[in-house]
C-alpha cells in the first residue's frame, strides 16, 4: 500500500526500508571513489588525515625539465665573466699618400673614435695603433697572440685600411693576408675555446656592386650621395676555418666598400650603432651583424650597393655585455 505524508529532501518517503537506505549510501560512496580526476569535496565525506609538507630538497628531480633547460642554455653561451673581457686592438691606417700613390683615408678617425667608445663600454681593454706598415701590422698581431689571455674572455681586432681581395694594406702599400691576421690566434692556447673577433673595414676588390631592381611594393634604401670609395685590385687568399672565430667584413669579395670623408665608413658606423643597441637588449652577435647587413645593404650609394659579409666558426652564442 502506497505510503503518503512527510518526505525527505531527496524525495524518498519517510517509511523507506533501513536496509535499502544503507545500500544506497554504500553504492553512492563506491561510485564517488571511482570517479576519475579531482572532484568537489562533499561536506558529508569523512575528513582525510593531513600529511606533513615536504621541502623541495627532499623531492628528487623537482621541476626536472626547467633544470635541464637552464643548464643547456648556459652551456650554449660563451662565458663573459671577467673584467676586462679581453683586449681590443684597433689598427687605423690613414696616411697612404706619404709612401704610396693611394689616397689618404679621410673619415677613418671617426670610425676609430666610435670603436673606442663602444668597446670601452663593453669592458674591453682598447689599444690603438695608427698608420702601420705591413710588417708592423704583423708584428703587433703576433704580440697580441703571444699575450696571456687566461684571465680574458675574448679578443677583438678592428682593421681600418685600404684592401684587396683577401688582404688589407699597410700604409706602405704592401699586402697583409687576412689569414695572417687571424692564424696566430688560432695557435694561442690561452684563447682556445674563446671567441676571436675581427672587423675588417677595407675594400675586397675593384668592382662597384650594382643594385638589383626590387618587386613593386618593396622599399628601396635611403640615398647616401657623399661617400668616397675605398678600393684596390685583386689577389686570392683564404680565411682560416679554426673554431671560435668571427670575421665581419665590410663587403663581400671582389667589391669596393664606401667611406664618408667626414662621417666615417658606412659599415663601421652602423656596426657601432647596432652593437650598442643590440647588446643593451642582450642580443647575440650574429643577430646584431645580420641587422648591420640588412641596413647597410639597403642604402643607395651613388647608385651602387654595399653588401657586408659575416664569416664565422663560432660554436656557441656570443653576447657582449654593455656597461
Amino acid at each position: 500500500m502506497e505510503q503518503t505524508g512527510r518526505v525527505y529532501k531527496n524525495g524518498e518517503p519517510k517509511t523507506l526500508n533501513r536496509e535499502r537506505k544503507k545500500s544506497v549510501r554504500r553504492n553512492s560512496k563506491v561510485a564517488k571513489e571511482n570517479l576519475p580526476g579531482p572532484r568537489q569535496r562533499n561536506p558529508n565525506d569523512p575528513k582525510r588525515k593531513k600529511q606533513p609538507l615536504q621541502t623541495t630538497g627532499n623531492i628528487p628531480e623537482h621541476f626536472p625539465k626547467r633544470k635541464r633547460s637552464r643548464l643547456v642554455a648556459k652551456e650554449e653561451l660563451y662565458s663573459m665573466s671577467n673584467e676586462p673581457h679581453g683586449h681590443c686592438l684597433i689598427i687605423n691606417n690613414f696616411n697612404f699618400e706619404t709612401r704610396t700613390s693611394l689616397g689618404n683615408r679621410r673619415g677613418t678617425d671617426k670610425d676609430k673614435d666610435e670603436l673606442i667608445k663602444v668597446f670601452n663600454k663593453m669592458h674591453f681593454e682598447v689599444e690603438v695603433q695608427d698608420d702601420l706598415q705591413a710588417s708592423d701590422m704583423q708584428r703587433f698581431i703576433k704580440q697580441f697572440a703571444e699575450k696571456d689571455h687566461t684571465q680574458m674572455d675574448a679578443f677583438v681586432c678592428c682593421v681600418l685600411s685600404h684592401g684587396e681581395k683577401g688582404t688589407v694594406l699597410g700604409v706602405d702599400g704592401k699586402q697583409v693576408a687576412i689569414r695572417d691576421l687571424t692564424q696566430p690566434f688560432a695557435e694561442c692556447r690561452t684563447l682556445a675555446g674563446k671567441p676571436k673577433i675581427f672587423f675588417i673595414q677595407a675594400c675586397q676588390g675593384n668592382v662597384f656592386q650594382e643594385a638589383v631592381c626590387m618587386a613593386d611594393g618593396q622599399e628601396d634604401g635611403t640615398k647616401e650621395g657623399t661617400d668616397e670609395k675605398d678600393a684596390q685590385t685583386a689577389t686570392d687568399q683564404s680565411i682560416p676555418k679554426e673554431a671560435d672565430f668571427l670575421i665581419g667584413m665590410s663587403t663581400v669579395e671582389d667589391y669596393r666598400s664606401f667611406r664618408h670623408a667626414e662621417d666615417g665608413s658606412i659599415y663601421i658606423q652602423e656596426l657601432c650603432k647596432q652593437l650598442v643597441s643590440g647588446s643593451t637588449r642582450n642580443e647575440d652577435i650574429l643577430l646584431i651583424l645580420t641587422n648591420v647587413n640588412r641596413i647597410v645593404s639597403s642604402k643607395d650609394l651613388k647608385g651602387y650597393k654595399q653588401m657586408p659579409e659575416i664569416r664565422y666558426t663560432l660554436t656557441k652564442k656570443l653576447v657582449l655585455p654593455m656597461k
